[in-house]
């Protein structure tokens, strides 16, 4: 009679292990699917920002200041102004934006590109259709997600604009010339 127990035992034992394996397993499994990776390691790069349209380009770097100095730069004035921005080391899919605050016309911002799965945001050329005016200075500061940290750099000054007056024309430019007569 004991050896014909002992199977029945053992049956019963491995029949509740492998009830709470049947309910344990799958919500491991669950769980492991649906973590996500840390994204503290998902770029190697330290973030950083910059402006490539101008020489010498303006870069700042998530380890800098954001307090830190502006470079300077002078432009002429006119109804629109062409930047060319981008990142590196940002947190894949999202993008940097700027907010520029004017000494004459108030403030606005504008984006980069989307930065890849690669963290970096490619260089785009962005037309601001503001009018500006001689005398006018943009302040602009950088905002961005880190791809390596997960850290919000906000507000951290990056360049300034300088508008001036365009220089005046030629004068040889200026005498009318009509048809049909020689112009000198």
């Amino acid at each position: 009679m004991q050896q014909t127990r002992a199977p029945s035992r053992w049956r019963r034992v491995l029949k509740r292990f492998a009830a709470v394996a049947a309910v344990l397993v799958p919500m491991a499994v669950v769980s492991v699917v649906l973590a996500e990776p840390a994204q503290a390691t998902v770029c190697r790069t330290n973030a950083h920002v910059y402006l490539t349209s101008v020489y010498p380009g303006s870069f700042r770097f998530e380890n800098q200041p954001v307090d830190g100095g502006t470079d300077d730069y002078q432009m002429f004035a006119g109804d629109w102004t062409s930047l060319r921005v981008g990142g590196n080391g940002l947190r894949p899919y999202t993008s940097a934006f700027w907010n520029v605050q004017s000494n004459v016309s108030g403030s606005f911002t504008f984006n980069s590109a989307v930065a890849g799965g690669n963290c970096v945001a490619n260089e785009t050329y962005v037309n601001l259709a503001r009018h500006t005016v001689a005398g006018e200075v943009w302040t602009v500061r950088a905002n961005y997600l880190t791809g390596n940290s997960g850290q919000f750099i906000q507000n951290q000054a990056h360049f300034r604009i300088i508008f001036n007056d365009p220089p005046p024309p030629d004068p040889w430019y200026q005498q009318p010339c009509y048809y049909a007569e020689a112009c000198f």
